[in-house]
């Protein structure tokens, strides 16, 4: 048998062979056909074409009058986009950019040249924004490319706000205008959204009266009885059209008799649009045991629990840890501004050697986890999140190849990447503590620290509270809280920090006896002091990576599950429950949630129910 040439070599043949199929066509040397475009004549190969494209290979080899002829006119295809298909074909290039895109993708889809096509609809996807994604849309509907005109209808939909902005969408007819007003899949908060541009679009035609009669069946797209009765009264006061015009009058007038109406005699209400079903959840993230099978008191695997507290339901998510093959553990979580959903994973490499790795949850179509950075592994440390960076806050590291805890802060900005930077260290060294963001402040609260003396417990409980302001680079010393503790509950709730249960003890740890706390303590950042909060039912822990469970939804505290003691094979309780502090009453409204027996850390995101999974 013949040896094999390895795959380098292989690559240089073919590169050789395309380069010298390319000086020959340069050169005009053994071409066996002409293309014609523009009046442009382009020498070529009749066995390159038809490598590339079933298009020519079916007319040289199935009998058409080109099979033996020597020249063939293409009379749609523009000699420019010829030029660089053949560049293709022989070079394997394609340069391609704003001013040359739609000519090439046109001629590749024509002459169905699909490797060429596919580059040219990932150069548009790559380059889609609000100001052409909905002439590229229709554009690629007419074409018959079905693949990009799905895709850049997604990207008008999710980006309805900002293309409601652009021109481009005012110069469509009124029918393509209208099969994009008739989705339930924009996502927008607000139908007034959807009127104002039809407003918009009747004042840009007003002097077409054609366009003007299509107003009405404009009208119809709009889900009037979803639009605030005030703006409605307001937008029919300013717009000519609508006054005059008898049936988008009743149709108004229709609707605005209907918001008058209560509940339970009004008719239903119209289909919500996709921005309009979005929801706080609360997200308990985490739980693929080390078989990546369901615990055994429910939960899902490869999913998380989510539960809905405005109609009390259940979803669930992907899991940070699906691909981590049930060896991971989320170590801390938080949510931006802009509700991007981050979790710190504690993860090792083939070497064993452990780190830790952020993911961001990508809310796209996919609905997937993205690895945004690394960085050096710590245990019980406290994740903060102020003015768009991420900051690793204490915890214990492995220094010379010791344990200790530290003090050491390091930030990562999600606008920049780059690197992890030093930032000023915490006031003392600190393990198992919390950190809450207020006012783009960061606040560090209880924990434990260690002790410099021999005979001394070999940790001592914090607590103390710090107060980290990001501008300065500078941490300041708050009111102390009245018990010691750790492994407890925190939270922002009406611009209060609430920290609950844990272990702990009164006052300053000075070797007095611990117990589970079922105390509740609220700091109020204005008058620097701490007041009692509702007592809890029972006393109980937080999570057992120390992260946080407790969230707060439409001003209401919930507490996502809790142990009730300390063993090492304690369950989680599967309770949720809810304090109102209108009442400062806890209330379980759900006693047997689907949340997973390991689940790792409690956030609060608005998501779309549309885009999870139902039980």
């Amino acid at each position: 048998m013949e040896p094999e040439l390895p795959p380098s070599a292989q690559g240089q043949h073919g590169s050789f062979l395309l380069r010298q199929l390319d000086r020959m066509r340069a050169a005009g040397e053994l071409t066996d056909v002409v293309l014609q475009a523009e009046g442009i004549s382009f020498p070529c190969h009749k066995v390159v074409l038809s490598a590339f494209s079933p298009y020519f290979q079916a007319m040289f080899t199935c009998g058409l009058k080109e099979t033996g002829g020597s020249e063939v006119p293409l009379r749609d295809i523009p000699a420019q986009s010829l030029e660089l298909l053949l560049k293709y074909m022989y070079l394997g290039e394609l340069p391609l950019s704003n001013d040359n895109i739609q000519g090439v993708a046109a001629a590749a889809f024509l002459l169905n040249v699909d490797g060429a096509f596919r580059l040219c609809q990932s150069h548009m996807e790559a380059h889609m924004d609000a100001s052409n994604c909905v002439g590229l849309n229709f554009w690629a509907r007419d074409f018959g490319a079905t693949d990009l005109a799905d895709c850049a209808l997604r990207y008008i939909c999710q980006h309805f706000t900002q293309v409601c902005e652009e021109d481009e969408v005012l110069e469509l007819d009124a029918q393509r205008l209208g099969d994009l007003l008739s989705s339930d899949d924009l996502n927008i908060s607000q139908e007034e959204l959807v009127l104002e541009l039809v407003l918009r679009w009747v004042e840009r035609h007003k002097n077409n009266l054609q366009s003007e009669a299509q107003a009405v069946e404009l009208l119809r797209h709009v889900r009037l009885e979803l639009v605030d009765p005030g703006f409605l009264r307001k937008a029919r006061r300013r717009n000519p059209v609508l006054l005059r015009d008898a049936e988008c009058f009743g149709m108004i007038d229709a609707a605005l008799q209907t918001s008058s109406l209560c509940e339970s005699v009004a008719p239903p209400r119209p289909t919500l649009r996709y921005g309009m079903e979005t929801t706080d959840l609360l997200l308990c993230l985490g739980g693929v045991n080390t078989e990546g099978v369901p615990a055994r008191r429910g939960g899902v695997a490869d999913q998380s629990f989510c539960f809905a507290p405005r109609g009390r339901k259940t979803y669930y998510i992907t899991s940070p840890l699906k691909d981590f093959g049930g060896q991971g553990q989320i170590t801390a979580g938080a949510v931006t501004r802009n509700n991007n959903i981050l979790v710190a994973i504690d993860a090792e490499d083939q070497c064993r050697t452990r780190r830790l790795d952020i993911y961001k949850y990508s809310n796209s179509e996919e609905k997937i986890w993205v690895k945004l950075c690394s960085a050096p592994y710590r245990d019980m440390y406290s994740l903060g999140l102020a003015e768009d960076a991420l900051y690793l806050i204490g915890g214990q590291m492995k220094v010379h190849n010791h344990y200790i805890i530290t003090d050491s802060v390091d930030r990562w900005s999600l606008k920049r990447g780059s690197s992890w930077l030093s930032f000023a260290p915490l006031p003392l060294p600190l393990a198992c503590h919390s950190t809450v963001n207020l006012k783009e402040h960061l606040y560090v609260l209880g924990g434990w620290t260690p002790q410099n003396q021999p005979d001394d417990e070999p940790d001592k409980l914090c607590n103390r509270v710090f107060r980290f302001e990001p501008g300065k680079d500078r941490w300041t010393e708050c009111a102390t809280m009245k018990y010691s503790r750790y492994r407890c509950g925190t939270a922002v709730l009406n611009g209060e920090i609430y920290i609950l249960g844990g272990i702990g003890c009164d006052g300053e740890d000075c070797g007095q006896s611990r117990r589970c706390l079922s105390s509740v303590e609220i700091y109020n950042p204005d008058t620097d002091s701490w007041r009692p909060g509702p007592t809890l039912p029972t006393t109980l822990l937080s999570l057992r990576t120390n992260a946080s469970n407790l969230g707060v939804v439409e001003g209401k505290l919930y507490l996502c599950g809790y142990y009730k003691g300390v063993g090492r094979h304690e369950i989680i309780t599967k309770e949720i429950l809810e304090l109102d502090p209108r009442d400062n009453v806890w209330t379980v409204v759900e006693r047997r949630a689907a949340m997973h027996d390991s689940y790792d850390v409690c956030l609060v995101a608005n998501l779309n129910p549309r885009d999870l999974l139902t039980p």
